[in-house]
């Protein structure tokens, strides 16, 4: 018998990952908006990660200034995760301007039962039962 989240996965809308953005891609971007050096914009960066490090080692949350944050989180194994917000001014504008692809993007706004209902049309040996 499958279950649910094979049908989500197999049926549900997802992103189709582009090629990742290199480091190199936006230290180069970065140099050419800014113009300043490529010593400069690495020696920033690498400042950021020292500072952004120390403040969650001391247990604090880092806020950035774009309105991203940084929060180290406790586990109960004694190690840590972090935590990481981005700016919800970012979130907005790539919700109103995303240019990527969509796979099952007919899928959007579906229903569980409706994507049950996929997956059970396409395997009928191997139904997901469904609550009535």
């Amino acid at each position: 018998m499958a279950k649910k989240i094979q049908a989500w996965a197999t049926y549900g809308p997802k992103i189709q990952l582009g090629k990742a953005m290199s480091s190199e891609e936006i230290i180069e971007n970065i140099i050419a908006a800014t113009n300043q050096s490529r010593g400069s914009v690495l020696a920033v960066l690498a400042e950021l990660d020292v500072q952004t490090e120390a403040g969650l080692k001391a247990g604090r949350i880092v806020q950035m200034p774009n309105g991203t944050h940084y929060e180290p989180i406790g586990k109960k194994d004694g190690s840590i995760n972090i935590g990481v917000r981005v700016n919800p001014d970012l979130d907005k504008k790539v919700n109103a301007g995303f240019r990527g692809t969509w796979l099952n993007s007919e899928n959007v706004n579906k229903t569980e039962a409706e994507i049950v209902a996929l997956w059970n049309e396409d395997h009928p040996e191997d139904l997901i039962p469904t609550e009535d």
